[in-house]
């Protein structure tokens, strides 16, 4: 079989189960804290019929705390207000933070709480999502949790360096979708069920032109949507790939089609994070530099700031930003959501934020990567070989 065949194959089994685009939407990228909680606060407080908030780490600190007033004025308002926090992530999650919520009219779900029954780690299958819909007619995703780390600086923050999208139009329908599927499966308590959602959105509008679809992967049936959206993108690429990935430890598939597309001459750019608050991960990461490098895939590490942004943008038209990494956790065991948009104008805009962040990082240089210190080896080793685990 000839490799224009294999490819071809490898295409139609990727487009097997997909979710399509939606046309006429109107996108917004927010980059970092200060943009991306004044626009959830604005988005909550302009809603007029439902909010449905979905995040993997609820803080009750002066972000959570931000986040929590605007939910409870419009719970107050008499909307419904639903909040899915994961149970491992916000384990910190204080008593009066939840009863302030839960007295004010919000529906709080936590995700698989920890428990001394859970046969598996605790950290397996985790709601890792960060998202917003409301009134089936706005929605937000990222890579942002709602906690101090993630806010601006200049808002008391620790100001990690992360990515949103913020989106208005039918595609929306396809996140409101996913969440209450989600909340259908676990919500345990009669008193947790959703109301029927209203058509808020007028559902032939096109208040932009942005082609756009949400992907969440939901189960073992449909656990690598993500992935595969990668996949088809990097398979079909022609000039370049641009990926800013904060937990960057690709699979074999994975580095094979990055590999593949740099053979074919296009740009392979990979950012990932220099300063990070998972170090093992960081480890396992640059185990598989050296195999990246050999085929002059350029690397960087970003030492700024810590990074936390999931972004990419191939040929300047497909983006996609969300709560997913590039390892095997976000690939096939956690819950998580992408959006997937194909637009010209937000291509160039993630393009010139990631010639950003490019130039704020440090370039891996192949020879001096293969004169490293021999603990520094054993390190990558070993941390690369258990990389499924974490």
């Amino acid at each position: 079989m000839s490799k224009r065949s294999i490819a071809r194959r490898s295409l139609s089994l990727l487009r097997r189960r997909t979710i399509p685009f939606t046309e006429g939407n109107r996108v917004e990228l927010l980059i970092d804290g200060g943009p991306y909680f004044r626009k959830l606060v604005e988005t909550i407080a302009a809603a007029e019929h439902y909010i449905f908030l979905e995040v993997y780490i609820l803080a009750s600190d002066e972000t959570g705390w931000r986040v929590a007033r605007a939910l409870m004025e419009r719970a107050r308002a008499g909307l419904e207000v639903a909040v899915c926090f994961d149970g491992y992530g916000s384990i910190a999650l204080s008593r009066d933070f939840v009863d302030a919520l839960t007295e004010a009219g919000v529906k709080l779900l936590p995700f698989r709480p920890p428990s001394l029954f859970h046969r598996r780690w605790p950290w397996e299958k985790r709601n890792h999502r960060k998202t917003l819909v409301v009134d089936g007619r706005v929605a937000m995703v990222g890579g942002l949790n709602i906690s101090n780390d993630y806010a601006a600086k200049e808002d008391g923050g620790r100001g990690w360096r992360d990515t949103a999208v913020w989106v208005e139009g039918p595609a929306v329908r396809q996140l409101e979708a996913l969440f209450r599927h989600l909340w259908r499966r676990y919500r345990g308590r009669p008193s947790l069920v959703l109301r029927r959602g209203r058509r808020a959105f007028p559902m032939d509008s096109r208040p932009g032109r942005a082609k756009v679809r949400f992907l969440g992967n939901f189960g073992r049936r449909d656990r690598a949507f993500i992935r595969r959206a990668y996949l088809q993108a990097i398979m079909t690429a022609d000039r370049t790939i641009r990926i800013c990935n904060a937990y960057f430890v690709p699979d074999r598939v994975f580095r094979r089609a990055l590999i593949r597309a740099a053979k074919r001459g296009v740009s392979v750019e990979i950012i990932v994070a220099g300063a990070t608050d998972v170090p093992i991960v960081l480890w396992a990461s640059r185990w598989y530099y050296g195999r990246l490098l050999k085929h002059k895939i350029r690397l960087y590490e970003f030492h700024e700031r810590i990074l936390h942004a999931k972004t990419a943008v191939i040929d300047g038209q497909w983006v996609t930003v969300g709560s997913s990494n590039l390892d095997d956790l976000s690939a096939f065991r956690n819950l998580e959501v992408n959006a997937g948009i194909l637009c010209p104008r937000l291509g160039a805009e993630a393009d010139a934020q990631f010639a950003i962040d490019r130039d704020r990082s440090q370039r891996v240089d192949r020879a001096a990567w293969k004169s490293r210190s021999r603990i520094r080896r054993f390190l990558e080793w070993f941390f690369g070989r258990f990389r499924r685990i974490y």
